[in-house]
């Protein structure tokens, strides 16, 4: 059985090899890169501590900006109109007000939704999926989920899998969040 120490604002920096004064989106962007290379499908199992501690030291980030914040995350509440939890939508992911185990089959399916579900693993809650939104070829979404309690936030980057430019993460991102929300189309 693994235990995992607490992640404060320093250990997050010194796990995404940051400096001090780094804002928000460096944080982003070097966890974007530490993902592709301590991913558990490229390194085994080694890689399910590493994106442990990279998915712990990116939500002490994002709760815990200063200094050197970047600008607020724009963020959008949905609430649900079928008794589901409220859902927050922000530019890089979401919240849902429910336990990981109530998220991750709801974003499973809203994933096919909005692209094509290509790997799901929900003892590490981590999913994949394959997005074009109108570009020839596709893009690969990777979501790990965080729980905290009674609530859970959902991480998302996005790497283009051809020559094209990714589709805009924050649309990809509100139309998974319109998804869930709206499960049926509805």
């Amino acid at each position: 059985m693994c235990h995992y120490a607490r992640v404060d604002r320093q250990r997050a920096l010194t796990v995404l090899q940051l400096g001090a004064e780094a804002n928000l989106d460096e944080a982003r962007d070097a966890y974007r890169r530490l993902v592709r290379t301590n991913h558990p499908d490229l390194i085994g199992s080694d890689g399910t501590e590493a994106m442990i501690l990279l998915n712990q030291a990116m939500a002490v980030l994002e709760a815990n900006p200063e200094p050197g914040a970047a600008e607020p995350v724009a963020e959008t509440s949905l609430a649900t109109s079928d008794g589901h939890p409220d859902l927050v939508v922000f530019d890089d992911g979401l919240t849902l007000n429910a336990p990981a185990d109530e998220l991750f089959p709801r974003l499973a399916e809203a994933l096919d939704v909005v692209g094509d579900l290509t790997y799901a693993d929900a003892s590490s809650g981590y999913l994949e999926a394959a997005v074009s939104f109108g570009n020839p070829s596709p893009s690969q979404l990777v979501v790990s989920l965080q729980g905290r309690g009674e609530h859970t936030e959902a991480f998302f980057t996005l790497e283009s899998m051809g020559i094209e430019t990714p589709p805009d993460l924050v649309e990809v991102v509100a139309a998974i969040g319109r998804a869930l929300q709206n499960p049926n189309g509805s």
